[in-house]
């Protein structure tokens, strides 16, 4: 995890105009505030990561998050070049996504891995598939390699003979 937090970001943005790729991925002391100042001032940044863990499950009868909009937003009203964007595990809705969507015209791939509280409600789903890349917030990791020795070994030892 890194120590960056938004007064870095603030301080340091400013040097940074001609920025086009950043990944700020688990940097958890980096709120909507930094990535406000990020696109204000790296105005032709076309690449943004901002990857977090996964949360924590949720307790008790409460199945799921809350929906955390801010930063999804700040990327939203500040970032409208962006052509790549990974959001992975955010705490965003359908809100924040469609918001992302209308405002960042040159969208291209978008990876919302692990956010569970989109629900790709209304036309956001055909939206979303329409990108050259898209990672839904459900999609399964498989193993393809089919030589990990699980349980569809061809090995059977069992025969009769």
């Amino acid at each position: 995890m890194s120590e960056i937090t938004d007064q870095t970001v603030e301080k340091q943005a400013e040097f940074l105009p001609a920025l086009k790729a950043l990944d700020i991925s688990y940097c958890l002391n980096i709120t909507s505030r930094g990535i406000e100042a990020l696109g204000r001032h790296c105005r032709l940044l076309v690449h943004l990561k901002r990857n977090m863990p996964p949360p924590d499950p949720p307790q008790g009868n409460n199945t799921s998050a809350r929906a955390v909009e801010e930063e999804a937003l700040a990327v939203a009203n500040t970032m409208p070049t962006l052509e790549q964007l990974e959001l992975a595990y955010g705490l965003f809705s359908d809100l924040a996504l469609n918001t992302i969507i209308n405002k960042c015209p040159l969208l291209r791939a978008l990876n919302i891995h692990g956010c569970w509280n989109v629900r790709l409600g209304g036309d956001l789903e055909e939206r979303c598939c329409a990108f050259q890349s898209f990672r839904e917030p459900w999609e399964p990791v498989y193993c393809t390699d089919t030589s990990s020795g699980g349980d569809y070994d061809d090995d059977n030892t069992d025969s009769d003979d």
